[in-house]
């Protein structure tokens, strides 16, 4: 599996049925803790996804496929207000990201979007850190089709990438240009693309 999501379910007793309207938090962990943390939370009954991703790694007499988190130190957990306190509990927990002191929340699309990636790209998605900005449009074909982004030259290659609020992170794939559709009739892949990609850095 390249991804991981649980639905909500309580073995340990440790979620109340609180009140309040669900929505996706964002916590970072020390490093290397993303599956104990999710194997955690899904025990205590917390919606939890953890995106994965494949890498072949190389032995020296063998190479295998290995399924390593898409966002290093990073989980998502979809949970109302009154039961972040659960979260601290966490063996390796760190924080809750936030923005202007608030949960960062990431929209339900966004979920959606990385887990359809990860499930149909597991060995062709990564994330990155970057400040580039693309032109926006969406997938109109294959697996991905409505889904929503943009499109970007790196290193004179053009790639496809979402970006997930609260996260300094892109999730890139690359995708044939056919499949995209930019926002605007006015606006065009060979005509605009490298006059908003400036400043793509990796």
């Amino acid at each position: 599996m390249s991804s991981v999501t649980m639905p909500m379910h309580s073995d340990k007793g440790l979620l109340c049925n609180c009140e309040g309207e669900k929505s996706w938090n964002v916590i970072y962990l020390r490093a290397h803790h993303e599956k104990q943390a999710h194997d955690s939370l899904t025990k205590w009954g917390v919606e939890s996804f953890l995106p994965l991703r494949r890498e072949l790694h190389q032995w020296r007499d063998r190479k295998k496929w290995i399924d390593v988190p898409l966002f290093s130190s990073y989980v998502f957990v979809n949970i109302t207000s009154n039961q972040r306190g659960v979260i601290y509990q966490l063996n390796g927990f760190v924080r809750f990201l936030t923005s202007n002191g608030k949960p960062s929340i990431v929209p339900r699309w966004q979920i959606d979007a990385i887990g359809k990636v990860t499930e149909y790209y597991p060995d062709k998605v990564e994330s990155l850190s970057s400040s580039c900005i693309g032109l926006k449009g969406k997938i109109t074909g294959g697996p991905l089709t409505g889904v929503r982004g943009e499109i970007v030259d790196i290193l004179n290659q053009r790639h496809f990438i979402i970006r997930i609020e609260g996260l300094d992170q892109v999730l890139k794939v690359t995708i044939p240009d056919s499949l995209f559709e930019p926002i605007g009739a006015s606006e065009s892949l060979d005509g605009s693309l490298s006059a908003y990609c400036e400043s793509c850095k990796i």
